[in-house]
């Protein structure tokens, strides 16, 4: 879903109120501490819980350490810079968008962040604004799923054979073939059309393969 992009902007439930209804857009307020202080029904379902439950909370208490931090880096920025910062991620087992605004302190009463998450399943533009990637992921479905066959889904579900695969990472067909068996057996697939919608609706596809190998193995990119 494409939005205005505002660099300086402050943000409150106010500003998204014609979409605040729509079960793939999630947004949150956040003091200077990043403890939540709003949050619509959207972002409280994919957390399984209530709004009013979230009230307090900080991204530590429902995520990894490493995950916190990872998202929580956008969130600095914007409040280090007053300016919109953003990041892309996979989340519940889906890609997202990010964006984080100044808060409305004359809506909240106090400074902080206003995070809009919105599912990505193409490309986008932010007008030449920087989006980081946030490689600390959470696969949701796709957990029960080791860090090779995550990247194994990935190429199969962009269309390549079990042999392009094999190439592609210097491995034998047989190895790839038993890969992929592991898949469809872990993720209970019929068959190589199940798998490629369920990755495509994911939004999977539409990380690069460097993007998905860094998120699958986030030491990659740091090697």
């Amino acid at each position: 879903m494409s939005q205005p992009v505002q660099l300086f902007t402050a943000m409150s439930p106010a500003s998204i109120a014609a979409i605040e209804t729509d079960p793939e857009v999630c947004a949150i307020a956040r003091d200077t501490d990043l403890r939540l202080v709003w949050c619509n029904e959207a972002f409280a379902t994919n957390m399984n819980t209530v709004p009013e439950r979230m009230l307090g909370t900080r991204l530590a208490d429902f995520m990894t350490p490493e995950q916190a931090r990872d998202r929580e880096e956008t969130m600095r920025i914007t409040l280090r810079t007053g300016r919109m910062a953003a990041h892309q991620q996979f989340w519940v087992g889906k890609r997202w968008l990010s964006r984080v605004w100044p808060l409305d302190p004359n809506y909240f009463g106090h400074k902080g962040v206003f995070v809009l998450i919105t599912r990505l399943t193409d490309s986008f533009d932010l007008g030449g604004a920087e989006v980081r990637l946030a490689r600390e992921a959470d696969f949701g479905p796709l957990d029960i799923l080791s860090p090779r066959e995550l990247e194994v889904l990935y190429y199969l579900a962009t269309g390549m054979t079990v042999a392009d695969v094999a190439r592609t990472l210097f491995r034998s067909e047989k190895t790839i073939g038993r890969h992929t068996e592991n898949i469809h057996r872990k993720m209970g697939y019929a068959n190589r059309a199940q798998l490629v919608r369920e990755a495509v609706e994911s939004g999977l596809v539409c990380f690069t393969s460097d993007e998905w190998k860094s998120i699958v193995d986030p030491e990659y990119a740091d090697g």
